[in-house]
């Protein structure tokens, strides 16, 4: 039903979930997977400074066989976080971008509640490829790791 058609009893319990559906994917835009994004970043950068101070602190280029590759790792790890920040932003920011124009549409008479949180549901579903991103920035700190062990050996 429309929002005009609804009595004031309904319209208020609309509003009230469409001013706490905004809150939630407002905090989702301004906070989105901050904490793993930040430790993937420090360790993946910490395994950059490390493996650059150690080929510094040596005479050669080359200081330990796989030092290249461990650092190539690393920072493969950190574009990646880069990228994953920025594809997790804009698809948060898709999402309440929806939600505000399906709000605009509901309070202006031209869609029904039912719809509004229908179109809201389709795009809220799960999206992958943040958590690809993520894992392989993962995958590539462990591979830093795994080199970084076997060039020791």
């Amino acid at each position: 039903m429309k929002l005009s058609e609804e009595n004031a009893e309904l319209r208020a319990v609309h509003i009230q979930y469409v001013n706490t559906r905004w809150k939630q994917l407002y905090e989702m835009v301004a906070g989105t997977s901050k904490d793993a994004i930040t430790y993937l970043m420090v360790t993946n950068s910490g395994g950059a400074i490390a493996v650059l101070s150690f080929m510094g602190a040596m005479k050669s280029i080359n200081p330990i066989p796989g030092a290249l590759c461990m650092l190539a790792s690393f920072v493969t790890g950190v574009v990646l976080i880069g990228f994953g920040r920025g594809v997790v932003y804009y698809r948060a920011y898709w999402l309440f971008s929806g939600w505000r124009s399906g709000v605009t549409k509901y309070y202006a008479d031209t869609i029904e509640w039912g719809e509004l949180v229908d179109e809201d549901n389709k795009r809220s579903r799960y999206f992958i490829w943040a958590d690809i991103i993520a894992w392989l920035s993962f995958f590539c700190f462990l591979t830093g790791l795994a080199i970084g062990f076997v060039s020791t050996l």
